[in-house]
């Protein structure tokens, strides 16, 4: 069990935190159509002519709340080794995350997450605890993993570019008419769909719905480290005013091959919660080997 809930813990960081090398986010190659496109957009004009016009709609179609709980369930698989759980999730925007974990209907671990540390219990077959911070897990993960990330991935929205919108380069796909902003030029992007040609930096790319401008799709290709990171987010629907994916698809090649397949079965916004966490005296500490 403890090799369970270290891996679904692992999993939670690992994934968000290959997505936070250089940029604040790294999104994807893989095309997905979430809306039918109509015919009358056949030619796919490019509306927004700069990255920043095309990040500011991105970021005004966004989940925004100052809470939020959710449940989801999650089929992943590391490797050959495949489990299935299902958690609760409970947000208190850009201050804390709340997660409790269980397996077969029973508690196994409980996570809390801020800006400066990140802590979990489990306490099925063995009591044990994990507190620690952002610096030793990235360290840990060879990652840059920050609270931004985890709260953005949750609820398919993106992480703040910072400064970097002017230098994101947009486009549209003639294909499926979508729009996408990337860190690389439009004719190396399609070439490297096309495989004929290899990527000599990494690189992230993010794929916009032309209706909606939801992300659909994100992709980040560490050249370096050898290792890539996709996202496919689908199933959109109406939470309050906004739109959020209940279906969301993580993928990670690296050392270990990563599948996460994530179903949302609700997602509440802007309701006060509570995040109970509490650590009993008679659980042991894990120090997790670097």
């Amino acid at each position: 069990m403890i090799t369970f809930l270290k891996h679904t813990f692992i999993l939670l960081l690992f994934a968000f935190a290959l997505t936070s090398v250089s940029c604040k986010s790294k999104k994807n190659l893989t095309k997905q159509n979430t809306t039918q496109i109509d015919t009358m957009v056949e030619k796919c004009r490019m509306d927004f002519k700069t990255g920043k016009a095309l990040s500011k709609r991105m970021y005004d179609s966004q989940l925004d709340f100052m809470y939020a709980s959710a449940k989801f369930s999650c089929d992943l698989a590391i490797d050959s080794d495949e489990h299935s759980f299902n958690v609760s999730v409970r947000c208190r925007k850009d201050s804390v995350i709340w997660l409790s974990i269980s397996k077969l209907g029973i508690d196994a671990a409980r996570v809390l997450i801020t800006k400066d540390s990140v802590k979990f219990t489990m306490g099925l077959t063995e009591k044990k605890y994990f507190v620690g911070d952002f610096s030793y897990i990235n360290q840990m993960l060879h990652a840059d993993l920050d609270y931004d990330m985890l709260q953005a991935l949750l609820f398919g929205n993106s992480a703040a570019f910072h400064d970097d919108d002017d230098k994101l380069k947009p486009g549209r796909d003639r294909n499926t008419c979508q729009y996408f902003l990337s860190t690389i030029r439009k004719r190396h992007l399609k070439k490297i769909n096309n495989g004929t040609e290899t990527p000599s930096e990494s690189y992230q790319t993010m794929w916009l719905d032309p209706t909606t401008f939801k992300i659909v799709t994100l992709e980040f290709d560490d050249v370096k480290e050898k290792r890539k990171f996709n996202a496919s987010y689908n199933d959109f629907r109406a939470v309050d005013k906004y739109l959020a994916p209940f279906k969301l698809l993580y993928t990670i090649t690296a050392e270990k091959n990563i599948k996460a397949d994530i179903s949302y079965g609700r997602i509440s916004i802007n309701e006060v919660q509570s995040f109970p966490f509490k650590i009993p005296a008679s659980y042991e500490r894990i120090q997790f080997k670097k």
